[in-house]
Protein backbone atom coordinates (compact mmCIF):
# COMPACT_ATOMS: atom_id res chain seq x y z
CA UNK A 1 0.00 0.00 0.00
CA UNK A 2 2.79 2.42 0.92
CA UNK A 3 4.43 1.89 -2.48
CA UNK A 4 1.19 2.80 -4.21
CA UNK A 5 1.12 6.03 -2.21
CA UNK A 6 4.72 6.74 -3.21
CA UNK A 7 3.80 6.15 -6.86
CA UNK A 8 0.89 8.59 -6.58
CA UNK A 9 3.13 11.22 -4.93
CA UNK A 10 5.75 10.68 -7.64
CA UNK A 11 3.10 11.31 -10.28
CA UNK A 12 1.85 14.46 -8.56
CA UNK A 13 5.40 15.84 -8.34
CA UNK A 14 6.00 14.89 -11.97
CA UNK A 15 2.85 16.76 -12.89
CA UNK A 16 4.14 19.86 -11.10
CA UNK A 17 7.39 19.65 -13.05
CA UNK A 18 5.50 19.04 -16.28
CA UNK A 19 3.54 22.24 -15.71
CA UNK A 20 6.89 24.02 -15.97
CA UNK A 21 7.69 22.19 -19.22
CA UNK A 22 4.25 22.88 -20.68
CA UNK A 23 4.46 26.61 -19.98
CA UNK A 24 8.13 27.32 -20.67
CA UNK A 25 9.26 25.08 -23.52
CA UNK A 26 6.87 26.46 -26.19
CA UNK A 27 8.08 29.94 -25.22
CA UNK A 28 11.77 28.96 -25.49
CA UNK A 29 12.30 29.71 -21.79
CA UNK A 30 14.74 27.94 -19.49
CA UNK A 31 13.15 25.30 -17.28
CA UNK A 32 15.75 26.02 -14.57
CA UNK A 33 15.98 29.81 -14.34
CA UNK A 34 14.27 31.78 -13.04
CA UNK A 35 12.77 29.57 -10.30
CA UNK A 36 9.00 29.10 -10.16
CA UNK A 37 7.34 32.51 -10.04
CA UNK A 38 4.01 34.22 -10.61
CA UNK A 39 3.66 35.04 -14.31
CA UNK A 40 1.70 38.20 -13.42
CA UNK A 41 3.74 39.91 -10.68
CA UNK A 42 7.01 37.98 -11.04
CA UNK A 43 7.21 37.16 -7.32
CA UNK A 44 9.01 33.91 -6.57
CA UNK A 45 6.76 31.03 -5.49
CA UNK A 46 7.66 29.83 -1.99
CA UNK A 47 8.24 26.11 -1.49
CA UNK A 48 5.12 25.81 0.67
CA UNK A 49 3.08 27.34 -2.16
CA UNK A 50 4.43 24.78 -4.63
CA UNK A 51 2.98 21.60 -3.14
CA UNK A 52 1.08 19.78 -5.90
CA UNK A 53 -2.70 20.28 -5.77
CA UNK A 54 -2.74 21.17 -2.05
CA UNK A 55 -1.16 24.60 -2.46
CA UNK A 56 -3.59 25.53 -5.24
CA UNK A 57 -6.52 24.60 -3.00
CA UNK A 58 -5.15 26.48 0.03
CA UNK A 59 -4.46 29.56 -2.09
CA UNK A 60 -7.92 29.23 -3.66
CA UNK A 61 -6.36 29.42 -7.09
CA UNK A 62 -4.82 32.85 -6.49
CA UNK A 63 -1.28 34.22 -6.22
CA UNK A 64 -0.35 34.91 -2.58
CA UNK A 65 1.12 38.30 -3.52
CA UNK A 66 -0.93 39.84 -6.32
CA UNK A 67 -4.09 37.69 -6.12
CA UNK A 68 -4.00 37.01 -9.86
CA UNK A 69 -5.72 33.81 -10.92
CA UNK A 70 -3.71 30.58 -11.11
CA UNK A 71 -5.11 28.37 -13.87
CA UNK A 72 -7.07 25.35 -12.67
CA UNK A 73 -5.16 23.36 -15.29
CA UNK A 74 -2.15 23.28 -12.97
CA UNK A 75 -3.81 20.96 -10.44
CA UNK A 76 -5.64 19.12 -13.23
CA UNK A 77 -2.30 18.28 -14.86
CA UNK A 78 -0.87 17.18 -11.51
CA UNK A 79 -3.86 14.97 -10.72
CA UNK A 80 -3.91 13.48 -14.23
CA UNK A 81 -0.21 12.63 -14.06
CA UNK A 82 -0.54 11.32 -10.51
CA UNK A 83 -3.31 8.93 -11.51
CA UNK A 84 -1.46 7.77 -14.64
CA UNK A 85 1.77 7.07 -12.76
CA UNK A 86 -0.09 5.30 -9.97
CA UNK A 87 -1.97 3.15 -12.49
CA UNK A 88 1.32 2.34 -14.22
CA UNK A 89 2.69 1.07 -10.90
CA UNK A 90 -0.53 -0.87 -10.30
CA UNK A 91 -0.25 -2.51 -13.73
CA UNK A 92 3.49 -3.12 -14.01
CA UNK A 93 4.85 -3.05 -10.46
CA UNK A 94 8.32 -1.80 -9.65
CA UNK A 95 9.86 -2.99 -12.93
CA UNK A 96 11.63 -1.61 -15.96
CA UNK A 97 8.22 -1.58 -17.67
CA UNK A 98 7.04 0.89 -15.01
CA UNK A 99 9.95 3.23 -15.80
CA UNK A 100 9.13 2.80 -19.50
CA UNK A 101 5.53 3.83 -18.81
CA UNK A 102 6.54 6.82 -16.67
CA UNK A 103 8.80 8.16 -19.42
CA UNK A 104 6.04 7.80 -22.01
CA UNK A 105 3.57 9.56 -19.70
CA UNK A 106 6.01 12.43 -19.14
CA UNK A 107 6.54 12.97 -22.87
CA UNK A 108 2.97 12.42 -24.06
CA UNK A 109 1.16 14.48 -21.43
CA UNK A 110 3.70 17.32 -21.66
CA UNK A 111 3.65 17.37 -25.47
CA UNK A 112 -0.13 17.06 -25.76
CA UNK A 113 -0.88 19.83 -23.27
CA UNK A 114 1.90 22.09 -24.59
CA UNK A 115 0.33 21.76 -28.04
CA UNK A 116 -3.14 22.51 -26.68
CA UNK A 117 -2.25 25.44 -24.43
CA UNK A 118 0.07 27.12 -26.93
CA UNK A 119 -2.78 26.94 -29.46
CA UNK A 120 -5.20 28.43 -26.93
CA UNK A 121 -2.81 31.37 -26.58
CA UNK A 122 -3.49 32.33 -30.21
CA UNK A 123 -6.65 33.82 -31.67
CA UNK A 124 -6.66 31.43 -34.60
CA UNK A 125 -6.32 28.31 -32.42
CA UNK A 126 -4.05 26.91 -35.14
CA UNK A 127 -0.52 27.49 -33.87
CA UNK A 128 0.07 24.79 -31.29
CA UNK A 129 3.68 23.96 -30.51
CA UNK A 130 5.16 20.56 -29.65
CA UNK A 131 8.68 21.38 -28.39
CA UNK A 132 11.52 19.59 -30.19
CA UNK A 133 13.27 19.08 -26.85
CA UNK A 134 10.43 16.77 -25.77
CA UNK A 135 10.71 14.84 -29.03
CA UNK A 136 14.47 14.39 -28.62
CA UNK A 137 14.06 13.34 -24.99
CA UNK A 138 11.31 10.92 -25.97
CA UNK A 139 13.30 9.24 -28.73
CA UNK A 140 16.35 8.97 -26.47
CA UNK A 141 14.27 7.52 -23.63
CA UNK A 142 12.58 5.03 -25.97
CA UNK A 143 15.92 3.82 -27.33
CA UNK A 144 17.29 3.39 -23.81
CA UNK A 145 14.23 1.49 -22.60
CA UNK A 146 14.19 -0.71 -25.71
CA UNK A 147 17.75 -1.72 -24.88
CA UNK A 148 16.96 -2.31 -21.19
CA UNK A 149 13.58 -4.03 -21.55
CA UNK A 150 14.02 -5.87 -24.85
CA UNK A 151 17.80 -5.80 -25.30
CA UNK A 152 17.18 -4.65 -28.87
CA UNK A 153 17.04 -0.99 -29.91
CA UNK A 154 15.60 -1.99 -33.28
CA UNK A 155 12.18 -2.20 -31.60
CA UNK A 156 12.32 1.56 -31.02
CA UNK A 157 14.02 2.40 -34.31
CA UNK A 158 11.48 0.53 -36.44
CA UNK A 159 8.57 1.89 -34.42
CA UNK A 160 9.80 5.47 -34.80
CA UNK A 161 10.40 5.07 -38.54
CA UNK A 162 6.98 3.55 -39.25
CA UNK A 163 5.28 6.08 -36.98
CA UNK A 164 6.95 8.97 -38.75
CA UNK A 165 6.06 7.75 -42.23
CA UNK A 166 2.48 6.89 -41.22
CA UNK A 167 1.68 10.61 -40.95
CA UNK A 168 4.39 12.16 -43.09
CA UNK A 169 3.14 10.60 -46.34
CA UNK A 170 -0.54 11.61 -45.88
CA UNK A 171 0.53 15.09 -44.77
CA UNK A 172 2.74 15.45 -47.85
CA UNK A 173 -0.04 14.29 -50.18
CA UNK A 174 -2.51 16.67 -48.53
CA UNK A 175 -0.12 19.57 -49.02
CA UNK A 176 0.45 18.69 -52.68
CA UNK A 177 -3.28 18.35 -53.39
CA UNK A 178 -4.73 21.15 -51.26
CA UNK A 179 -1.73 23.54 -51.48
CA UNK A 180 -1.72 24.11 -47.73
CA UNK A 181 -0.60 22.46 -44.52
CA UNK A 182 -2.97 19.82 -43.19
CA UNK A 183 -0.89 18.73 -40.22
CA UNK A 184 1.92 20.18 -38.18
CA UNK A 185 5.35 18.55 -38.34
CA UNK A 186 5.30 18.29 -34.55
CA UNK A 187 2.35 15.88 -34.78
CA UNK A 188 4.30 13.67 -37.16
CA UNK A 189 7.28 13.58 -34.81
CA UNK A 190 5.04 12.84 -31.83
CA UNK A 191 3.65 9.73 -33.54
CA UNK A 192 7.26 8.70 -34.18
CA UNK A 193 7.91 8.97 -30.43
CA UNK A 194 4.81 6.87 -29.71
CA UNK A 195 6.04 4.26 -32.16
CA UNK A 196 9.50 4.26 -30.59
CA UNK A 197 8.02 3.50 -27.17
CA UNK A 198 5.20 1.17 -28.20
CA UNK A 199 6.48 -0.53 -31.36
CA UNK A 200 5.29 -0.92 -34.92
CA UNK A 201 2.09 -2.75 -33.92
CA UNK A 202 0.85 0.32 -32.06
CA UNK A 203 0.98 2.68 -35.03
CA UNK A 204 -2.31 1.76 -36.67
CA UNK A 205 -4.22 2.13 -33.40
CA UNK A 206 -2.52 5.39 -32.44
CA UNK A 207 -3.19 6.98 -35.84
CA UNK A 208 -6.74 5.64 -36.17
CA UNK A 209 -7.83 6.40 -32.60
CA UNK A 210 -6.30 9.88 -32.58
CA UNK A 211 -7.91 10.69 -35.94
CA UNK A 212 -11.28 9.44 -34.69
CA UNK A 213 -11.09 11.47 -31.48
CA UNK A 214 -9.89 14.51 -33.41
CA UNK A 215 -12.74 14.20 -35.92
CA UNK A 216 -15.40 13.96 -33.21
CA UNK A 217 -14.03 16.93 -31.25
CA UNK A 218 -13.50 18.86 -34.49
CA UNK A 219 -17.13 18.42 -35.53
CA UNK A 220 -18.35 19.49 -32.10
CA UNK A 221 -16.01 22.50 -32.20
CA UNK A 222 -17.23 23.48 -35.67
CA UNK A 223 -20.83 23.58 -34.47
CA UNK A 224 -19.87 25.45 -31.30
CA UNK A 225 -17.73 28.01 -33.16
CA UNK A 226 -20.06 28.11 -36.19
CA UNK A 227 -17.15 27.79 -38.58
CA UNK A 228 -16.86 25.25 -41.36
CA UNK A 229 -13.10 25.21 -41.86
CA UNK A 230 -11.36 24.97 -38.52
CA UNK A 231 -8.12 23.36 -37.38
CA UNK A 232 -7.55 22.04 -33.88
CA UNK A 233 -4.35 20.80 -32.19
CA UNK A 234 -3.81 17.12 -32.98
CA UNK A 235 -1.14 16.50 -30.33
CA UNK A 236 -3.55 15.87 -27.43
CA UNK A 237 -5.32 13.12 -29.37
CA UNK A 238 -2.06 11.43 -30.34
CA UNK A 239 -0.99 11.50 -26.70
CA UNK A 240 -4.32 10.09 -25.50
CA UNK A 241 -4.24 7.28 -28.07
CA UNK A 242 -0.65 6.36 -27.16
CA UNK A 243 -1.49 6.15 -23.46
CA UNK A 244 -4.60 4.06 -24.15
CA UNK A 245 -2.45 1.61 -26.09
CA UNK A 246 0.18 1.58 -23.34
CA UNK A 247 -2.33 0.36 -20.75
CA UNK A 248 -4.55 -1.79 -22.97
CA UNK A 249 -2.08 -3.16 -25.51
CA UNK A 250 -3.33 -6.76 -25.31
CA UNK A 251 -6.96 -5.77 -25.76
CA UNK A 252 -6.19 -3.43 -28.65
CA UNK A 253 -4.06 -6.05 -30.43
CA UNK A 254 -6.85 -8.61 -30.12
CA UNK A 255 -9.37 -6.16 -31.56
CA UNK A 256 -7.14 -5.06 -34.43
CA UNK A 257 -5.05 -8.10 -35.27
CA UNK A 258 -6.77 -11.02 -33.55
CA UNK A 259 -3.65 -11.81 -31.51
Amino acid sequence: MILHLYALCLGLCMGSFMNVLIYRLPRDLSIVRPPSHCTSCGERVRFYDNIPVISWILLRGRCRFCSSEISFMYPVTEILTGVLVWYSFYRFGLTAQFIHAVLLILVMVSAGLADLFSALDTESFECGIIPDSLIVFGIGGALLMAYIVREDVRFAVYGAAVGFMALFIPALLYRLIRKREGMGFGDIKLVAVAGAFLGVKSIFFVVFASALMGAVIGIIWQFAARKRDIMIPFGPFISAAALIYLFFETTMDKLLYGI
